[in-house]
C-alpha cells in the first residue's frame, strides 16, 4: 500500500522553534511513496461475469493500486449487452475510465485506467492510423495518489508495422510535451518488445520499467516512467493470466518529493 513518512527533528527548549515552512524544505527529499502499477492486455477475452471474476481476483492477487487494461469491451446503443469495463471496475472496488479506441464485433472496444485512489480527471488520446488500420487510443487519468497527484495513461500500438507503431510512438511524446505539469507513467501493449526500434524513441522522455529486469525486456507489455527523477522503479516482473494465455507486467515505483 502506498505509504508516507515525514520526519521533523526535534528541539530541545533552549532551542530556536524551527518554522514548519523550513522543516518541510529542509526534509522534503524523505518524503517519499510506493505503489504498484499493473499493465495488461485483456484480448477481448472477458465475455461474461465469471471470466471476470476469475481476471479482477487475478488483478487482486498482484497487489496492483493502479491497473491499466487493453482491448476490454463495452456495449454500444446498437449492441447492448454484457459490460465488460463496467463489471470488472464494480468487482475491482476501485475508480476508472475508459477510452473507446474502436469497434469490436460491434462493440466498443478500448483501454482502461483502474485505481483505488481518488479519479480528478480523465480524458481519451486517439493515435494515429493509416486507411484501413485498427484504431489506436491511449486513456488518460490523474488520480489523488497521496503524496501527490499522478498521471497515468493506458495505451494500445499498433502489433503489425512499424511504421505505425512510430507514429503512434510520437503522438504519445507530442502528449507528454503538451502537459509537463503532469508527466505520465505509461502501461500497455506496445506490439513489440522493449528494445524496439519505436519502443526505444520513447526513452526520449521516459525510462522503461521492463529495463531492469531481463525477463520483461522481450514482453509487449511496458511500463514507461517519467525522466524527470522523481520516480524509479524498484522491481519489475511478469504476472501471467493463465486463462487467456495473457501475461502482464507489475511495477514496483517509488515517488519521491
Amino acid at each position: 500500500m502506498l505509504t508516507l513518512a515525514l520526519y521533523f527533528a526535534s528541539c530541545s527548549s533552549s532551542e530556536k522553534t524551527t518554522s514548519l515552512a523550513d522543516s518541510l524544505k529542509a526534509t522534503s527529499n524523505k518524503i517519499s511513496s510506493k505503489f504498484k502499477m499493473l499493465s495488461v492486455n485483456a484480448l477481448h477475452g472477458l465475455k461474461e461475469k465469471n471470466d471476470v471474476k476469475q481476471f479482477a481476483d487475478w488483478i487482486k492477487s498482484t497487489g496492483a493500486e493502479v491497473v491499466a487494461v487493453q482491448q476490454i469491451e463495452r456495449p454500444t446503443d446498437s449492441k447492448p449487452g454484457f459490460d465488460a469495463y463496467g463489471e470488472l471496475l464494480k468487482r475491482l472496488d476501485m475508480r476508472g475510465t475508459f477510452s473507446k479506441a474502436r469497434y469490436f464485433q460491434g462493440w466498443d472496444s478500448g483501454n482502461a485506467l483502474f485505481c483505488m485512489y481518488p479519479l480528478l480527471q480523465s480524458d481519451a488520446f486517439m493515435l494515429p492510423t493509416g486507411k484501413g488500420k485498427v484504431r489506436r487510443a491511449m486513456s488518460f487519468a490523474v488520480f489523488e495518489m497521496g503524496l501527490s497527484s499522478l498521471a497515468f495513461g493506458s495505451a494500445d500500438l499498433d502489433d503489425e508495422e512499424l511504421s505505425e507503431r512510430t507514429k503512434q510512438v510520437f503522438e504519445i511524446l507530442s502528449i507528454q510535451k503538451s502537459m509537463k505539469e503532469a508527466p505520465m507513467i505509461i502501461g500497455g501493449n506496445f506490439g513489440e518488445p522493449s528494445k524496439g526500434k519505436a519502443a526505444t524513441k520513447m526513452t526520449e522522455s521516459f525510462s522503461c520499467a521492463n529495463s531492469i529486469n531481463e525477463q520483461t525486456e522481450g514482453l509487449d507489455q511496458h511500463i514507461y516512467l517519467p525522466s524527470n527523477g522523481k520516480m524509479k522503479v524498484i522491481s519489475v516482473e511478469k504476472k501471467q493470466f493463465k486463462v487467456f494465455n495473457t501475461t502482464g507486467i507489475l511495477a514496483t515505483v517509488e515517488v519521491t518529493q
